[in-house]
């Protein structure tokens, strides 16, 4: 009698485990179509044997725990791959950015064809010195390219607030997925502590590991309490239920632009691929040329030592510096010619350009014309003060075809700089967009292996729905037969 009621217990353990496995397979058809859910299995084993005189009785069976179907390994693999694919897609939209600026001012009403016009209109002055027309058209030429360089300087200000505006709230976005990930890791440990199935939960956080791999390059581990730990260039950012914050603060060595640090250390994050590293290096710091002194001699000096490599990281303060280099040296070097002259008057020639802060080098956004050169006749064209010595424009025009300018190690004239500066910035976006397709094709496969193995299959859901459901009526069917044994058992013991 005791080994049939025994035998009801063991079915019914088979039943309960056929049930709660179709209600697994259940759970994971109703969720095929759920973003970033992984498909779980239910997890079988054999009781513990009972002992029963020289012999061994099995107990039947239990679901030990309902797993999830996923590989660390392809996760980690797949959050490097994106936060690299989203480094470059962010370097490479910058560059569109900066690329459609340039374009703008590389057409016939650019900066190549303004500088060509102003060194062509001292030629004029040089053939005519004392034509009033040739003097106003200097003048006009010269308004229109030191307008066009203030204009790329406002632009690219633009672009770069723009970039410090998404830095800033990308680093909120950041701290607000640190807060929920601790909030889940809490909502998992108290799950797990009594024997419920965090799945779901789990799917939650990694679903915010893959938003936060775009943003910034993660580490991430699981402690002893099934609990979350994220680190972020070697820092935690979670550590269980603890999240750590991050903070903009402005640093003078950025200029006006902010800096991501550690909330509690101010120690600034560091960062080796994702969205947030594209933004802070496409935006860069404020970059300016050092200049040594005022005089033709100082600019001379200088641009012996002003070579544009283009070897930072920091996109937009390269291509500042770049712009700059070309401004100061010009700048700088036709106010020492201009100023050895002397004007229609036989007056000492004054500076041709002039800044518009005092406090801070010729470059872009910082050079005009001269205002008091309004009266055309101050302009200095002569060596002697003679009306018709054009020797000074001259001399500028000369310096217009000299090799002045450094491009990585190469010397140049202002034209072939400007160019070679223009061609250095397409070529930065090409091999951004080179990049992007790359790790492009290896998110592709990172994000196959990851469906291969995590994605729920309807086919294998449904196979598993026939051998559980197999199971179940099997178990049943036992359960019946042993019902059915125990009734004729009761029957004949009652009609004695």
């Amino acid at each position: 009698m005791s080994s049939t009621f025994f035998g009801l217990s063991v079915s019914v353990s088979g039943l309960s485990a056929s049930q709660r496995a179709l209600n697994t397979v259940s759970h994971n058809i109703s969720n095929m179509e759920t973003e970033g859910y992984v498909r779980q299995q239910v997890v079988q084993v054999d009781q513990s044997y009972l002992k029963s005189g020289q012999y061994q009785v099995g107990r039947g069976t239990s679901v030990e725990a309902v797993r999830q179907i996923r590989s660390i390994f392809l996760d980690n693999m797949y959050r490097e791959a994106q936060s690299a694919l989203s480094y470059w897609q962010t370097k490479a939209s910058a560059l569109e950015d900066v690329e459609a600026v340039v374009n703008d001012f590389s057409d016939d009403e650019g900066i190549q064809t303004a500088m060509e016009e102003f060194l062509a209109a001292w030629e004029d002055v040089a053939n005519d010195p004392s034509s009033d027309t040739a003097r106003a058209s200097l003048l006009g030429y010269a308004d229109s390219l030191t307008a066009l360089f203030n204009l790329v300087d406002e632009q690219l200000d633009q672009i770069q607030e723009n970039l410090d505006t998404q830095i800033q709230s990308m680093t909120e976005d950041i701290n607000t997925i640190a807060g929920q990930i601790a909030g889940l890791n809490k909502e998992i440990a108290r799950a797990e502590i009594n024997g419920d199935n965090a799945n779901d939960y789990r799917d939650q956080v990694n679903s915010l590991l893959a938003t936060l791999s775009e943003y910034v390059d993660t580490r991430v581990s699981i402690n002893s309490q099934g609990m979350y730990n994220v680190s972020v260039g070697g820092v935690s950012l979670v550590n269980g239920t603890q999240a750590n914050q991050l903070s903009c603060q402005t640093k003078s060595s950025q200029g006006t632009f902010t800096a991501v640090v550690w909330k509690d250390t101010q120690l600034e994050l560091k960062l080796k691929d994702g969205m947030l590293l594209g933004l802070i290096e496409a935006r860069g710091e404020d970059s300016s040329v050092v200049e040594s002194g005022t005089t033709e001699e100082d600019a001379d000096a200088d641009a012996a030592n002003y070579n544009f490599s283009g070897d930072s990281a920091n996109l937009i303060s390269e291509i500042r510096a770049g712009f700059n280099i070309l401004v100061n040296l010009m700048a700088r070097k036709i106010n020492g010619i201009h100023s050895s002259g002397e004007d229609l008057d036989g007056s000492t020639g004054a500076d041709f350009f002039v800044k518009i802060d005092e406090s801070l080098p010729f470059g872009i956004g910082n050079i005009q014309v001269n205002p008091e050169l309004q009266d055309t006749d101050l302009i200095a064209a002569s060596s002697v003060g003679n009306a018709n010595d054009g020797a000074i424009a001259s001399e500028i025009m000369a310096f217009a075809d000299s090799d002045y300018f450094t491009f990585d190690g190469l010397t140049m004239n202002i034209s072939d700089y400007y160019a070679e500066l223009i061609g250095w910035i397409g070529t930065q976006g090409e091999e951004a967009d080179s990049n992007v397709s790359n790790q492009e094709a290896l998110v592709e496969q990172a994000q196959s292996n990851w469906q291969s193995l995590s994605s729920v299959s309807m086919d294998e859901e449904l196979t598993n729905l026939l051998k559980y459901q197999h199971a179940y009526n099997a178990s049943a069917r036992v359960m019946s037969t042993l019902d059915g044994m125990l009734e004729t058992l009761i029957q004949q013991m009652a009609g004695r």
